[in-house]
C-alpha cells in the first residue's frame, strides 16, 4: 500500500484532511532553513523514503523553526494530506510559490531535478548573502568610530575654537555659527542618531524572529540586484520541464509564473496562457505582454518557430542564473568598499572643514587686528 506523501505519490496525495494539527505560528523559514528543508525532501523523494517518516527524522535532527515546520509537515502527511496540502497548511511560513514548484514537478515527472536546481541556486544565493553580511561589518565599524570621533570633536575641540574666537573678538562667520549650533545641540542629536539606528536593527530582528510574513523564495531580497533574474531563471526552467513533458502550454505558463516568485512574471504568465487559449500564435502573444524581457521573448519566439522551445528555455535559464549570481557578486564586491570610502571621506572632509576653516578665519582676523 502506498503511504500518503510517499515518493510514489510525492505531491498529489490523498484528498483526506484532518484538522487536529496545531496551526503554524511564528516567523517564516529563513533562506538557510528553507534550503535544508528542500534538500531533505529531495533526498527522500530520490531514495524512495516516505515523506512523513523522513520529515519526522528531519524534525528530530534540526532545531528552531525548521524542526517545528518539519514536524508539522510530517503530521499532516501522516494524517493523509499530500505534500502540497501540508505545505499550504503552513500558510506564510513556507513560500506559496514552492507549492507551484511541487505541482510542476509532479506534472513533469522531474520533481527531484526541480528540487535539486532550486537547492543549488538557493545555496549560491545564501552564500553570497552571508558574505555580504560579513562584508558589511567593516563599514559598520568605520561608521561607529567615525561618529564617536565626530561627537568627541564637537564636545572637546569645538568649544576651544569658539572660546578663541570670543577672546580675540573675531567676526562670527557661517562656519562658526554651525559649530556653535552643533555644540549647543549635541545632547540631542548625539544619542538620537545611534538610538534610531539601534531601534531599527531591533525592530528588524523582532520582525524576523516573531512575526509571520510572506518571504519570497530564495530570500526575497527584492531590493538586491539580480532578484528579477532569479525569478526569470526559475520561470524558464519550470516552463522548459513542463513543455518537455507534454504539459499543455497554457497550464505550463501559469504554473511557471506561480513558481517564479515574482508577481510581474506571474501576471505575464497568466496573460500568455490566456492569449494562447484564445488561439493567438506565441509570437504575436508575446509582443502584447510587457512583463517578459525582450531577450526571453526573442528566445521563446525563435524556439517556437524552429521547434526547439525547450532548448531555448534552457538557454534562458542558464543566462539568467549566471546573470543573477554575477549581479549579487558585484554588489558584494562593490558596495561595502564604497561605503567604507564614503564614510571615511565624509568624516575626513568634516574634520578638515570643522578644524581648518575656523583656524584660518581666526588667523586672518588676528592678522587684520594686528594691522
Amino acid at each position: 500500500m502506498t503511504l500518503p506523501g510517499s515518493p510514489d505519490e510525492p505531491v498529489g496525495g490523498s484528498d483526506v484532511f484532518v484538522d487536529d494539527v496545531k496551526a503554524p505560528v511564528g516567523r517564516s523559514l529563513s533562506l538557510d532553513d528553507f534550503v535544508v528543508l528542500n534538500d531533505e525532501i529531495r533526498s527522500f523523494v530520490r531514495a524512495g523514503i516516505p515523506l512523513d517518516i523522513g520529515l519526522r527524522g528531519t524534525a528530530s535532527r534540526a532545531d528552531g523553526q525548521l524542526a517545528n515546520v518539519a514536524a508539522r509537515l510530517s503530521e499532516h502527511i501522516e494524517q493523509g494530506r499530500s505534500l502540497e496540502a501540508a505545505i499550504e497548511a503552513e500558510g506564510n511560513v513556507i513560500p506559496s510559490e514552492y507549492r507551484a514548484l511541487l505541482e510542476a514537478g509532479r506534472q513533469s515527472g522531474r520533481l527531484p531535478e526541480l528540487l535539486s536546481s532550486l537547492s543549488e541556486l538557493g545555496q549560491s544565493v545564501a552564500i553570497l548573502r552571508r558574505q555580504l553580511r560579513l562584508s558589511m561589518i567593516y563599514p559598520s565599524i568605520v561608521f561607529v568610530l567615525a561618529y564617536t570621533l565626530f561627537t568627541g570633536f564637537v564636545l572637546l575641540v569645538v568649544p576651544q575654537l569658539l572660546r578663541s574666537h570670543v577672546i580675540f573678538r573675531t567676526p562670527e562667520t557661517f562656519v562658526i555659527r554651525v559649530l556653535r549650533s552643533l555644540t549647543e545641540t549635541v545632547g540631542i542629536w548625539g544619542p538620537i542618531i545611534p538610538g534610531v539606528l539601534l531601534l531599527c536593527v531591533i525592530l528588524l530582528f523582532l520582525q524576523r524572529q516573531f512575526l509571520s510574513h510572506v518571504t519570497p523564495l530564495l530570500g526575497g531580497s527584492g531590493w538586491l540586484p539580480g532578484a528579477r533574474d532569479v525569478g526569470l531563471s526559475r520561470f524558464s526552467r519550470v516552463l522548459a520541464l513542463l513543455v518537455e513533458h507534454g504539459v499543455p502550454f497554457p497550464q505550463a505558463c501559469r504554473l511557471s509564473g506561480a513558481a517564479s516568485g515574482n508577481t510581474g512574471l506571474q501576471s505575464a504568465g497568466e496573460q500568455l496562457a490566456s492569449q494562447i487559449e484564445a488561439g493567438n500564435p506565441m509570437s504575436s502573444a508575446l509582443k502584447q505582454i510587457a512583463g517578459f524581457p525582450a531577450f526571453l521573448k526573442w528566445l521563446m519566439t525563435v524556439g517556437e518557430q524552429q521547434g526547439s522551445l525547450v532548448s531555448s528555455l534552457k538557454q534562458a535559464t542558464a543566462v539568467y542564473e549566471q546573470r543573477a549570481l554575477a549581479k549579487l557578486d558585484w554588489f558584494r564586491r562593490v558596495v561595502p568598499p564604497t561605503l567604507v570610502l564614503l564614510f571615511g571621506g565624509v568624516v575626513t572632509l568634516v574634520y578638515g572643514l570643522s578644524l581648518f576653516i575656523p583656524m584660518t578665519e581666526l588667523l586672518r582676523s588676528l592678522e587684520e587686528v594686528s594691522r
